[in-house]
């Protein structure tokens, strides 16, 4: 029975000591790639920023396509609003005001699915 408890305790020494060895081991070319141990970067708390920097023109790329988004969702938005407006008016007015409406709609609309 003592031999087997020494055996058993030999090898979670074992084990122990490599998953701390690779824990405590150099990362190569500032990348680690071993899992085993706590990091600096996962003991941050809260927002963080990207690790790689992206080029100006990818964010500007994906800035524009952002705003077109919201443009377009806009556009709709106050089309709809013009429709209700045109409908609660009636008359001629309202009916121009809601077919006005109805164009800024469908042209957001149009622009929001390119």
């Amino acid at each position: 029975m003592k031999i087997k408890s020494i055996h058993l305790a030999l090898a979670i020494a074992l084990a122990a000591a490599s998953t701390s060895a690779l824990a405590q081991a150099p990362s190569v070319g500032g990348r680690s790639e071993n899992t085993a141990g706590p990091t600096v970067a996962a003991s941050a708390v809260g927002v963080r920023a990207p690790a790689v920097a992206k080029s100006a023109s990818t964010n500007t790329a994906a800035r524009e396509h952002t705003l077109g988004a919201g443009r377009n969702v806009a556009l709709m938005v106050v089309g709809g609003a013009a429709i209700v407006v045109g409908a609660i008016i009636g008359g001629a007015g309202g009916l121009i005001i809601a077919l006005t409406g109805a164009a800024l709609g469908l042209y957001g609309l149009y622009n929001f699915i390119q």
